[in-house]
């Protein structure tokens, strides 16, 4: 409790002019590729990925940093402190991504990652501190869910960021209605059901690669995990067999 109330007083709006900000989240993204192999390390230790997929969320994180630096503008509005929680299935990418955002803005960020991912958050952040991003102005504070209620239930809290399940959604608005200003902005990207369509026009060996990966990456528990095949009906007899040996 004494580290939250030390990092909710703490907390300042990152007030660099926004070409300064920009600079600085290129230079974290150029960081990002400097330490690939580190970071590569760290996601296979943690988060048990494979390389092919540490490779492709590397990638996805520094996207995101180059493209939240070119979206900043002089015009924006910073609304003060954010609290960003982000999940473990994409433990730098969503992470990274949501503190970008907010940080182009100018704001000052609270940064919970999932309780399973501590380490490669730590890593990214000691990465964005050294590009120039303020300690002030992005705070890690790893935990369970009792850190994330304390984070999104406190009247300090200008806007929320979060990654994960429809049912901790649901329970940081109720906290965030109880304690935030009415009209604080939570933006929740939650589960999905997710379809893939096959027509005849598809090459069965390119469907089946992309109905493995996109229903068994991350266990299948991504936002974008494909849920529910379609086949087209005169196809299906020689397809269908594909995946299920694909899986076996």
């Amino acid at each position: 409790p004494q580290d939250i109330a030390t990092a909710l007083a703490d907390a300042t709006p990152w007030g660099a002019d926004v070409t300064r900000r920009a600079a600085i989240l290129n230079a974290a993204a150029d960081a990002y590729e400097a330490h690939a192999g580190e970071l590569f390390a760290i996601l296979s230790r943690e988060a048990g990925k494979a390389l092919p997929d540490a490779v492709a969320e590397l990638r996805e994180a520094v996207d995101f940093l180059r493209y939240y630096a070119a979206q900043a503008q002089p015009d924006q509005q910073a609304r003060g402190i954010w609290t960003c929680i982000s999940p473990w299935n994409l433990p730098v990418a969503s992470f990274t991504g949501q503190i970008a955002a907010a940080l182009a803005a100018g704001n000052a960020v609270l940064a919970k990652p999932a309780e399973q991912t501590p380490l490669i958050a730590t890593r990214a952040v000691s990465l964005m501190h050294a590009a120039g991003v303020p300690a002030s102005a992005l705070q890690l504070l790893p935990g369970g869910g009792d850190i994330g209620a304390a984070l999104t239930g406190d009247a300090r809290i200008n806007g929320v960021a979060f990654t994960g399940s429809t049912a901790t959604a649901l329970k940081i608005r109720e906290t965030m209605a109880k304690h935030c200003t009415p009209g604080t902005p939570l933006i929740a990207e939650t589960g999905g059901l997710n379809a893939m369509i096959v027509d005849s026009t598809a090459l069965p060996e390119h469907a089946v690669r992309d109905i493995i990966n996109g229903a068994f990456r991350s266990a299948g528990q991504r936002c974008s995990a494909l849920r529910c095949l379609y086949v087209q009906a005169h196809i299906a007899d020689h397809l269908l067999p594909l995946p299920q040996g694909a899986m076996g």
